[in-house]
């Protein structure tokens, strides 16, 4: 491989640990109890992304009206108990050593927020 290609994979890993750390730095998870990236198998990379984009979905889009279905979907999946599918929610908290009932925890607060916000008259949300 050569070092332009490790540099791309470099990134695309780091960006994926950043974005778990971020969500989790709200929390009791701190960056140490995080797997480093510089060890990642393509399948642990994928992983990641999987995690960190249904995550970022719902606390990006959960107030967007027009998102509403993949929300719901994505939300399906983070309450899901299922276990038998490889990237399921608890196998991927499990492979990252995230507790899933802390991770839904924040998850619901997001929600929350989001549901707030959209009830808050039109004039406060111009504002924010």
């Amino acid at each position: 491989m050569n070092e332009t290609h490790q540099a791309t994979h470099r990134t695309a890993d780091e960006d994926s640990l950043g974005v778990l750390q971020h969500l989790m730095a709200a929390g009791q998870m701190v960056a140490a109890q995080l797997p480093t990236p510089s060890n990642w198998t393509p399948e642990k990379r994928l992983a990641a992304s999987v995690l960190a984009s249904a995550l970022v979905e719902v606390r990006d889009q959960a107030g967007a009206p027009r998102r509403q279905q993949e929300v719901a979907e994505t939300i399906e999946w983070i309450m899901s108990d299922d276990t038998e599918w490889p990237y399921s929610f608890l196998r991927l908290c499990q492979l990252f050593d995230l507790q899933p009932e802390w991770v839904r925890k924040v998850v619901r607060s997001w929600l929350q927020a989001a549901r707030k916000q959209s009830r808050r008259p039109s004039i406060y949300r111009q504002a924010a």
